[in-house]
């Protein structure tokens, strides 16, 4: 099974493998919060939005390293059109994802750490954490699909 991956660069699965367990490691913090447990609800995704920024950085160096996405994209299956709009679809999706819970981050953060307790609105926050939910899930999801593109032989 892993033989037809074996063109993919380590770091390139390595990261892939981390996003596909992202949306799980999330719903895991969520159900933190869920059952009340809001210190480490924060503390969680305070460490999740930590680690997933930094694989995002030595993503982002190590795809420029390795030539970036037009060396890989010469030994796919898939045709470069459809290959390159699914990718800035992906794009979009994980940057408006990430830029959200980014967001989300700083804005509790802002409310925790006001003296008055009625600063939090806990519906916006968890409607906007659902939100972002759902955008990482799609986000991994397409993440998985243009490495499958990438580096599938048949």
């Amino acid at each position: 099974m892993l033989a037809i991956f074996n063109s993919a660069p380590s770091y390139m699965t390595v990261f892939t493998v981390y996003m596909f367990f992202l949306p799980f490691f999330f719903l895991a913090t969520i159900f933190l919060a869920k059952r009340r447990k809001i210190k480490l609800h924060f503390i969680s995704q305070s460490f999740l939005l930590g680690i997933t920024l930094l694989f995002i950085l030595y993503f982002e160096i190590m795809i420029r390293v390795y030539g970036g996405f037009l060396d890989f994209v010469n030994s796919s299956f898939v045709p470069y059109s459809l290959l390159l709009g699914f990718l800035i679809f992906h794009i979009v999706l994980a940057s408006s994802s990430l830029g959200g819970w980014i967001y989300l981050y700083i804005s509790s953060l802002k409310a925790i750490n006001k003296k008055n307790k009625n600063s939090f609105n806990k519906t916006k926050h968890k409607k906007i954490g659902i939100a972002i939910f759902i955008a990482m899930t799609l986000s991994s999801i397409t993440g998985v699909f243009i490495y499958i593109f990438l580096f599938f032989k048949f």
